[in-house]
């Protein structure tokens, strides 16, 4: 048994859908299909709450224009002695999403609830209409609602998954019969029963939960792109798809600002030892990416990465060196920002943060509340500011720790290019180095890194 998973683009119109058919009857496997929600009907029912809370009744017209994506999806896949009652099923999903936000409406506010409730309308319209296409062209296949087998905790501020009880869940409610089973992505409830989501991407995250509920002999990713590249393809034109990655690098790269796979998505199958494999939906003969425990480190760099809008604070000041605790208040005033890099000299004498530049002002003053005596009373530490126009450029590759003068290598080319470097950082593990630049030499970097290490 295997798991595929098809993303939004896969779903975004009638020749895709077909293509999902085409790909399924491949193999004699029994396969679940994961699917997201048609493209870009999360974003549209995103606006339709936002506009709900703030007392804009155009929600209505957004409503009124998802209900005529789908009719007009179901038109042109479906003979009209096709469709059976899914246009009824679409107007019920409709009438409960118009209910929900009546409410927000009202209230002037849209609850994390209310929210989770809104946003889960696209998968259960999208893969009714997948399960009734394939009913009719691939033979035996099932449903399985997500939403009902896969369970949230609220743990540190956030949704998390019940793994073990998922788990559980998810081998009771299969039922091998089914040849095809169609599981909606994305969707989940919580311990109480309230609706709640896996986050946008988390499709991805839902199929890799099912591959190792069900100990699958492999998990596959459909997208719109030929697998996992050695840089953003939509930036560096010579980027090529890499044949083979481990889990750990893949981990990396998704941390890191790669789009191509949802970072949670890697602990199950991890976990699991079950191999992944990333697909292009458009171009289904081609290889992809094999993602497994190892990985091929013919050359020691593997992908490069960015992450634009970063913001880097400088805690510094006398007060830092020798007293202990000083770490520890700042981290803990940080408990609720998203702190991607920190890096301290030996001297002391300053600690370097960086964030997302939506996490600035927070941050700044989190920290300065924190210190307010010893930046008010002792001067001994300096106010904090907030600088931003920075972007991450990450090199990964497990084979970087086994070859030396890889960043040598690297640091010499942006030097060569006229790159001024602000920060670096690298883990014990040598899997990725990251250095922290200005955004406007993030593309001057990226192609000079690719052209350096990636030659034709």
């Amino acid at each position: 048994m295997k798991v595929l998973k098809f993303g939004g683009t896969s779903v975004s119109s009638v020749a895709t859908v077909k293509n999902i058919s085409e790909i399924l009857k491949k193999t004699d496997d029994n396969q679940i299909i994961v699917c997201s929600a048609l493209s870009k009907v999360t974003n549209m029912l995103e606006e339709a709450a936002n506009k709900a809370s703030q007392k804009d009744t155009t929600y209505k017209k957004v409503c009124t224009e998802i209900k005529k994506r789908h009719h007009d999806f179901i038109d042109q896949l479906f003979a009209v002695d096709e469709q059976g009652n899914l246009k009824a099923i679409i107007d019920h999903h409709i009438d409960q999403l118009e209910k929900v936000l009546e409410a927000v409406y009202m209230l002037n506010e849209l609850s994390q609830r209310a929210y989770y409730i809104v946003v889960s309308f696209g998968e259960k319209m999208s893969n009714a209409i997948i399960f009734q296409y394939l009913t009719i062209h691939n033979g035996s296949v099932g449903y399985l609602d997500s939403s009902e087998v896969i369970i949230t905790k609220f743990e540190n501020g956030k949704e998390d998954v019940n793994r073990s009880q998922t788990y559980k869940n998810i081998a009771a409610a299969y039922n091998p019969e089914n040849k095809i089973t169609v599981a909606p992505g994305f969707i989940s409830r919580n311990e109480k029963g309230y609706a709640t989501t896996l986050g946008r991407g988390g499709s991805d995250f839902t199929a890799a939960l099912y591959a190792a509920a069900l100990n699958a002999m492999k998990l596959e990713i459909w997208t719109d792109v030929s697998g996992i590249y050695t840089a953003d393809p939509r930036k560096i034109k010579n980027a090529r798809p890499l044949e083979k990655m481990s889990y750990r690098e893949v981990l990396e790269l998704s941390n890191l600002g790669a789009k191509v796979i949802y970072a949670p998505t890697v602990k199950p199958v991890l976990d699991a030892n079950i191999p992944m494999v990333i697909l292009n939906t458009f171009y289904p003969d081609e290889k992809g990416t094999l993602v497994t425990n190892t990985t091929d480190i013919k050359n020691p760099v593997k992908s490069f990465s960015t992450m634009d809008n970063i913001a880097m604070l400088s805690f510094t000041g006398t007060g830092l060196v020798g007293n202990s605790g000083i770490a520890g208040r700042l981290f803990n005033a940080l408990k609720d920002v998203n702190v991607i890099i920190i890096s301290q000299a030996c001297s002391e004498m300053a600690i370097n943060i960086v964030i997302n530049e939506r996490d600035a002002d927070k941050a700044v003053e989190a920290i300065n509340k924190e210190f307010d005596f010893e930046i008010k009373g002792k001067k001994s530490i300096l106010p904090i500011k907030a600088e931003t126009g920075y972007s991450i450029l990450a090199m990964v590759g497990e084979g970087m720790k086994n070859a030396a003068g890889v960043t040598g290598r690297a640091f010499t080319t942006l030097g060569k290019h006229n790159v001024n470097i602000h920060l670096i950082a690298q883990g014990s593990s040598e899997i990725n180095v990251s250095i922290v630049i200005k955004s406007s030499d993030a593309q001057n970097a990226l192609e000079a890194l690719h052209n350096e290490f990636f030659k034709e």
